[in-house]
């Protein structure tokens, strides 16, 4: 997919290290676009391409840091998150406020810009209801404090939207080689296992190489200025088929393990007191848990289609038979 409007463009990429962002850096560099990443001392890069990018140091939280990155900048591609945290605060100190920071700076530093960006979650907008999925126009009602701290930052981004050309993006779950979170579900139905949940759920899901399009489609159309675009692939899963799906990826079809309610509470409790111990952030939780059981997080890819001619191109079972084979290539994913 060509981006001709990119071929030459300065683009600065937080979170380019990440698993979506290495995907956009990887679709800027190929569009010939000059791309800045904005890494700390701590950042992995081992899935950054080998040229065509510029390293800048700084971090979203440091307001001092954001100056100089910015400087001859045609575009922000505003990636930074957290996604697994100890505690609410550290969601709010980056996803919010480190979004403040950096529009701020925008403002500042680089006010011709053609474009920011923001990358939220359908998490911002919380769960939808059996058969019908989420649009842009369904109110926000966030139910973890990781949702809460994204619907934060699209309120921060809409109001810089009366100074910037500001454009929010907001994916669901996000799947393919890279991605570690996942990973544990793959290697589950490896091993022959396949949780059966006591709700049976609709998701929306997208190829993150999917994904990465899109917020490039978004960045260079004019009609996406001051908009906000669920950009999810076309198909919506149950839990159980999706499993069954990623257990066909992986060769395997195992037997099925009830996991009730009160389990996967309880589970989620667990993993939040070996965190406590072991001062290491992880996705699963108790809120994470209580997602998993309101069982329903599908949205509408409409719009995105219709303003924008965005295509999801990657179907799902290919996507995660692709994704199964790099792990397995990679090494993570051992029987």
């Amino acid at each position: 997919m060509a981006f001709d409007a990119l071929k030459g463009r300065t683009c600065l990429v937080t979170g380019a290290t990440g698993f979506l962002g290495s995907y956009v850096v990887e679709r800027l560099v190929d569009a010939g676009a000059s791309v800045r990443c904005l890494v700390r001392a701590s950042s992995n890069c081992v899935f950054l391409p080998s040229s065509g990018i510029q390293f800048c140091h700084g971090d979203v939280t440091d307001p001092d840091s954001l100056s100089f990155p910015l400087r001859d900048v045609d575009y922000v591609f505003h990636l930074a998150s957290l996604i697994k945290a100890r505690s609410p605060s550290a969601y709010y100190r980056v996803n919010y406020l480190g979004t403040i920071n950096l529009l701020e700076a925008c403002q500042n530093v680089a006010p011709w810009l053609r474009r920011v960006v923001v990358v939220s979650s359908l998490a911002a907008v919380g769960p939808s209801l059996p058969g019908d999925p989420l649009d842009e126009s369904s109110p926000c009602c966030p139910t973890t404090p990781y949702g809460n701290s994204k619907w934060q930052q699209e309120q921060v981004a809409t109001a810089y939207s009366k100074r910037l050309p500001v454009t929010i993006i907001r994916p669901p779950s996000i799947y393919g080689p890279r991605d570690r979170e996942t990973l544990a579900i793959f290697q589950c139905a490896a091993l022959g296992l396949v949780p059966s949940l006591p709700v049976e759920g609709e998701l929306s899901i997208v190829h993150a190489a999917d994904a990465a399009d899109g917020i490039l489609i978004a960045a260079t159309s004019a009609e996406a200025v001051g908009r906000t675009y669920f950009i999810a692939g076309d198909e919506t899963p149950s839990y159980r088929e999706l499993m069954t799906l990623i257990g066909t990826a992986v060769g395997r079809h195992g037997v099925k393990v009830p996991v009730s309610g009160w389990m996967l509470r309880l589970a989620g409790r667990i993993a939040e007191a070996a965190r406590e111990v072991t001062g290491t952030p992880i996705i699963f939780d108790r809120w994470k848990a209580e997602e998993i059981l309101g069982g329903f997080w599908a949205c509408r890819n409409t719009r995105a289609k219709c303003e924008l001619g965005f295509e999801p191109r990657v179907p799902l079972q290919r996507g995660l038979a692709d994704t199964a084979k790099w792990y397995r290539a990679m090494g993570w994913l051992l029987v």
